[in-house]
């Protein structure tokens, strides 16, 4: 579940994945570049962290133009949109779509708080699109982005 603080550490200093500290890893030992787009400040501050801790390079954007933004200036590959499905001005489906016109080698992960049916039965993401529901645990996530980008 979502914390304000991130993380909370129990009474031993560990955090809710057993680890005593975020396991920052660099250059060879990252496992991919991700950009992160979500409205909510909160809940992107500690899915970025969930997603460092598993080694990834996490870039952020607070919506659909700021993260079409990053794409277009081509400074940084990104191997995995994460993206909020509910979000003001561009929902995450419309960013998505205008992603796969403009990158469709872009690999898209949604996140929603919607129930499995509502999304699979309503056809609320369009086509055959990968989500997770939130909220998730950073083990959660850190399966489903590998899963995906192992394809």
């Amino acid at each position: 579940m979502y914390r304000e603080d991130g993380i909370s550490r129990d009474d031993h200093g560990k955090d809710g994945t057993g680890m005593t500290g975020p396991q920052v890893r660099t250059g060879a030992e990252r496992n991919g570049t991700i950009l992160l787009v979500e409205d909510s400040d909160v809940v992107r501050e500690v899915i970025a962290r969930m997603l460092e801790n598993g080694g990834f390079d996490v870039h952020k954007a607070s919506g659909g133009e700021k993260a079409l933004s990053l794409l277009r200036s081509g400074d940084v590959p990104f191997d995995l949109l994460l993206i909020d499905v509910v979000m003001p001005e561009m929902s995450g489906v419309e960013l998505a779509d205008r992603v796969a016109s403009e990158h469709p080698e872009t690999r898209i992960l949604f996140m929603t708080g919607h129930s499995d049916d509502m999304v699979s039965g309503k056809g609320m993401l369009g086509g055959n699109r990968e989500y997770i529901g939130k909220p998730f645990s950073q083990g959660e996530i850190l399966e489903k982005v590998r899963v995906i980008l192992s394809r």
